[in-house]
């Protein structure tokens, strides 16, 4: 009976190092899984930010294409219909 009440105690006591160490266990990847979180969320800016960098690249090029289009009808309206060039030097075709 001494016996079995002595391994009941070393169970008893191996149990309980077996909940401290997954208590511990589990704040260290409470841990991990809060700072992969922050983690994440600033990638998610960094992407956001970059997506909307891209957006602005995006609309830059379309205003600059849509510009060269009107530099270039304008220039070829002056020459179709024999006009002097603009007499500003800021608005002459390059």
């Amino acid at each position: 009976m001494w016996k079995q009440i002595l391994d009941f105690g070393k169970q008893l006591v191996a149990l309980t190092s077996k909940v401290q160490q997954h208590e511990t266990d589990l704040k260290e990847l409470r841990q991990e899984l809060k700072d992969v979180r922050e983690e994440l969320r600033a990638l998610t800016q960094a992407v956001q930010e970059m997506r909307f960098e891209q957006q602005h690249d995006r609309d830059m090029a379309a205003r600059d294409r849509e510009n060269l289009i009107l530099r270039l009808e304008n220039y070829l309206l002056r020459h179709e219909r024999g006009l002097p060039p603009s007499g500003s030097p800021g608005n002459e075709p390059e």
